[in-house]
């Protein structure tokens, strides 16, 4: 009884077509992974083998920087190893912007804070390092006007470095604040006797209130030093002339060329030397 049991079950299964699964070349039967056409690498390809523009397919909106504290403008600052006035310009106003915005929460400060002293003597000294470094971009943009040496060559260009020395000389002085600002951030920071987790700026204070470092004599001598050189190039420019013969003999033959009584010399077909014995590459041309 058992065999034909078996038998039977076996009759019944066989009697129904076998029918194989379908073999798909797409990972799913509905959705299709390979789209149709020409494929572009500038669009963004869907699962049902549809396109958009790939500009349509980035979110609306994106994730912007929004500086609002001061310790944001104060991570803003930056200058790369070769920099170029705009970047000194760019790196003045983050700074000075970070110096009219509120600081962060205690929680979000640059370092470890665990009282209100500790607090006071943070902002203090960010205020200290932020007037440093105005003051400190302040001469690198005057030293992209001014001359380190002054040699009787450089007078030949005497009119513009009239201005430029005196550019030199403004900025120079802009920076004098901001070294006076500095100053009075570091006693004042300096009161509190314990440090905090900012080593670099620690450093800064203490060498400016023990006198290592001390950027008004600097300053000063550079002021010297421009000032003597606006009086060279004002001298000779007083005693040549202002534009110099040479420059004014240079502009006026730049300013012929274009007046209406200016004539250009037609571009003629080039002749061989008489000296050449060859032919010519083209039979009739001279």
């Amino acid at each position: 009884m058992r065999w034909v049991r078996l038998i039977c079950i076996f009759t019944f299964l066989t009697s129904f077509p076998l029918v194989a699964a379908p073999i798909s070349r797409y990972v799913d039967s509905y959705y299709p992974t390979r789209p149709e056409g020409e494929l572009r690498l500038n669009y963004y390809y869907d699962r049902t083998g549809r396109w958009v523009k790939f500009s349509d397919w980035l979110p609306v909106k994106r994730h912007r920087v929004e500086p609002a504290f001061f310790e944001d403008f104060y991570s803003l600052y930056g200058l790369p190893p070769a920099y170029n006035i705009d970047e000194i310009k760019e790196s003045i106003y983050y700074l000075t912007m970070a110096l009219s915005s509120r600081f962060k929460h205690q929680r979000g400060a640059l370092c470890e804070i665990k009282s209100e002293a500790e607090y006071h003597k943070y902002r203090s000294m960010m205020f200290m390092q932020t007037n440093l470094l105005i003051m400190r971009m302040f001469m690198r943009l005057a030293s992209m006007y001014d001359k380190r040496f002054l040699y009787s060559h450089d007078l030949d260009v005497a009119d513009d470095l009239t201005v430029s020395f005196r550019i030199a000389k403004a900025y120079y002085e802009q920076a004098k604040p901001y070294w006076a600002l500095a100053k009075k951030y570091a006693l004042q920071a300096s009161e509190h006797r314990f440090e905090l987790d900012l080593p670099g700026i620690e450093s800064e204070r203490f060498n400016i209130i023990s006198g290592k470092t001390n950027f008004e004599r600097i300053i000063d001598r550079h002021i010297v030093d421009v000032s003597a050189k606006i009086q060279v190039a004002d001298d000779f420019v007083a005693r040549e002339g202002s534009p110099r013969p040479v420059k004014q003999a240079m502009q006026s033959d730049l300013e012929k060329i274009y007046d209406s009584s200016f004539t250009y010399d037609p571009i003629s077909a080039p002749r061989m030397s008489p000296q050449m014995s060859e032919q010519p590459l083209f039979p009739g041309e001279p």
